[in-house]
């Protein structure tokens, strides 16, 4: 798993701009069914039954940045594509698209309260980058353990646990959909153009979720690294009892201690799975992580490995 993960966190690919990580998920996945792009960019890995259409969604862009603006001096003013947090981006690496790095940095004298993504900008080290250019933080993958501390495991470390899945599924006629999603980072919309094409009976959607567990933390939610979360509620969806039963059921078959969590608070592609057509009983499944939207997310990669195998017993146990 680990080294699944360090492969999936390495393509530049914010929101909108999937196509490297779509290529990479695309050679990994091909042998397990038939793979398609759609016109949003979802890649959707079908494998076909004649059961119960199921989908299982973990979205493959990263939150980033966007270039706006750059100066006489080569200096690079940007916008946020998703969620990318000022403070812990000061002073980071960054790659674009074509291979041009460079660092974050911020204008002189801004205090740490003022600071907004306005109030940053990219030095390329001389090198040339224009208006439209993407980028996201990065660096290598550290391990410690049973720990992994890198960029963009929100949520490449979900695209991970679908190949996974795909891999320790057992004999079962319904039909799969594994779909590795786009734009989830500016409001989860390859899900939901994905979940009106295909029309599922059942869904799960797996991401992350905050782990508030370090020093200083006002709102601590209960949640541990070690353990799965199954979420009943996120700020985008109330998950349906009957996909928290069937998540909760598989665990519980395959004895991995789980927790639940309720939230007020982010969105998901569930959010937008859920309310597709007429409705799709939908469930979500969470890998506990510090730091997220950060340079530096840290998860537990056998939380990780135990997602896949609450997913892969899920399904292959829904009735056909």
């Amino acid at each position: 798993m680990v080294e699944l993960i360090k492969t999936l966190v390495a393509p530049v690919s914010v929101s909108g701009r999937e196509a490297a990580i779509t290529n990479t998920l695309t050679e990994l996945a091909r042998k397990y069914g038939e793979t398609r792009v759609d016109a949003l960019g979802n890649l959707i890995v079908h494998k076909k039954g004649s059961g119960r259409r199921i989908m299982l969604a973990a979205h493959m862009d990263t939150v980033g940045l966007i270039v706006t603006y750059v100066d006489e001096d080569g200096y690079a003013r940007f916008g946020t594509l998703g969620g990318l947090r000022p403070v812990p981006a000061i002073g980071q690496k960054v790659r674009f698209e074509n291979g041009t790095v460079g660092i974050i940095c911020a204008e002189r004298g801004v205090k740490p309260e003022d600071l907004t993504a306005d109030k940053l900008y990219v030095d390329p080290l001389g090198q040339s980058v224009q208006v439209g250019d993407t980028a996201v933080c990065c660096g290598e993958p550290i391990t410690a353990g049973d720990v992994i501390a890198s960029a963009c495991l929100d949520d490449r470390i979900g695209c991970a646990i679908l190949l996974k899945t795909m891999e320790l599924l057992g004999p079962t006629d319904n039909d799969l959909y594994f779909v590795f999603t786009a734009q989830e980072e500016v409001g989860a919309r390859g899900a939901k153009t994905a979940a009106f094409s295909i029309m599922p009976e059942l869904a799960f959607a797996v991401d992350v979720c905050g782990l508030p567990d370090t020093p200083g933390e006002d709102k601590p939610n209960g949640v541990t690294m070690d353990k799965p979360v199954i979420c009943l509620m996120d700020g985008s969806v109330l998950c349906h009892p009957d996909a928290v039963a069937c998540l909760q059921a598989a665990a519980d078959r395959l004895e991995i201690p789980t927790q639940r969590l309720v939230t007020k608070r982010g969105g998901s592609d569930a959010g937008a799975i859920f309310s597709a057509g007429s409705g799709v009983p939908t469930g979500l499944l969470m890998v506990p992580t510090r730091y997220v939207h950060t340079p530096n997310e840290v998860a537990s990669i056998q939380t990780a490995a135990d997602c896949a195998r609450i997913l892969a017993e899920a399904i292959s146990k829904q009735e056909a």
